[in-house]
């Protein structure tokens, strides 16, 4: 029996989380369909495998029975979220995920009630960003008596000019393809992603374009900051102009299709082709990135304007040159699933981050990981 089970365990993401909850001493059991990208991970004798196919349900409410672990770590794609979340009330185990965009956050939160009346915790959002920024985005709302406007994203640059996924490319696809929601006069409303757009300068990063995408924090922020008198929030997304030029070009094309194509008497969806192709890219050598995640807060505090930014710099770390800054995704999730572990985590019902970790013990966790916060400059871990 593992301490977690982490569903999505042969990805990227899950390899990443797979290694930071190994290094803090767990016993862990990947899921996934590919054990061929864990080979290293497998031939520690605290890590196991097992072969499912998350489409079918009972197979993860069977894996639930057996093994039983004290939490459940979804890393796979933001669909399996309400199924996994739904074995896991079956079963009693609390849960966490890396997101899902609002409509499945959303979707989520339906299941608070049930949730508390068993006296789970279901955490969704817990990576870089949905994870990091919303307890960043926590700890400056507190420090204001209202807050009247919160924009954030993310920003990030490599020193070699080539594409390299920067994430799930599914993900991205659906960020870029959906309308984005942006939260207006107290109000959701849908906008253009075109239309909605600044160009900052961005610490360690540098000028970069940054455009609204549709994402949880939205609808997230909405929920907890309301109080405070929250008005507006955006959510923007940045690349450097190589990897958004090939982001753009796949699209157009139609490489992110979910809809099932028949070739030469083979069904196969085009994303989850393009998905396979681009996870062949290898990052040349010497590659390295650097990624800034963003949350500028504003609003008033005794009676005067306050603004607040807070930035979480994260570059690639030797040991995992593979992951690029992507470190700061799986890693994060780690971290809040060994806080519940650990008791530092007390809440039931279901919650984002900004709702319910600890802020300063997170913030030390990160730097123990080399992920530095800054308050307006200075750094605070």
């Amino acid at each position: 029996m593992g301490d977690f089970i982490i569903f999505g365990g042969s990805g990227m993401q899950g390899r990443i989380c797979a290694k930071d909850l190994i290094s803090s001493g767990y016993k862990i059991i990947l899921v996934g369909r590919d054990p061929k990208n864990i080979q290293d991970i497998l031939g520690n004798p605290r890590a196991e495998f097992i072969y499912a196919d998350l489409h079918n349900e009972d197979s993860i409410n069977h894996i639930l029975k057996k093994n039983r672990p004290k939490v459940v770590i979804n890393c796979a794609e933001l669909s399996f979220n309400i199924p996994i979340m739904k074995a896991c009330l079956e079963n009693k185990i609390p849960y966490t995920d890396l997101g899902g965009l609002q409509r499945v956050t959303s979707d989520q939160f339906k299941f608070n009630k049930e949730f508390k009346k068993r006296k789970l915790l279901a955490l969704t959002g817990c990576g870089s960003t949905p994870g990091i920024a919303n307890v960043m985005a926590a700890y400056a709302v507190e420090k204001m008596e209202r807050v009247e406007s919160i924009y954030l994203g993310f920003a990030w640059d490599s020193n070699i000019k080539i594409f390299i996924v920067p994430y799930s490319i599914e993900s991205i696809f659906q960020e870029f393809s959906e309308m984005p929601v942006t939260f207006h006069n107290g109000k959701f409303v849908k906008d253009n992603r075109y239309r909605c757009k600044g160009t900052f300068d961005f610490k360690e990063v540098g000028r970069q374009t940054v455009y609204c995408i549709v994402h949880s924090e939205v609808y997230t922020f909405s929920k907890y900051f309301k109080r405070k008198g929250l008005q507006h929030i955006h959510y923007m997304a940045g690349f450097p102009e190589h990897s958004m030029r090939v982001i753009n070009e796949l699209m157009s094309l139609g490489f992110g299709n979910k809809k099932l194509l028949e070739i030469n008497g083979t069904k196969i969806r085009p994303i989850d082709a393009t998905t396979r192709i681009l996870k062949n890219i290898k990052m040349p050598k010497g590659y390295k990135e650097r990624e800034n995640i963003w949350v500028r807060a504003e609003g008033k505090e005794k009676g005067r304007e306050k603004k607040i930014e807070m930035n979480c710099i994260v570059k690639s770390v030797k040991g995992w040159e593979s992951a690029g800054s992507n470190i700061d995704t799986g890693r994060t999730i780690s971290i809040m699933s060994q806080m519940i572990l650990n008791g530092e985590i007390n809440a039931y019902g279901v919650h984002a981050p900004e709702g319910v970790v600890p802020q300063r013990k997170f913030f030390k966790e990160l730097a123990k990981r080399r992920m530095w916060v800054y308050e307006n400059g200075r750094k605070i871990n």
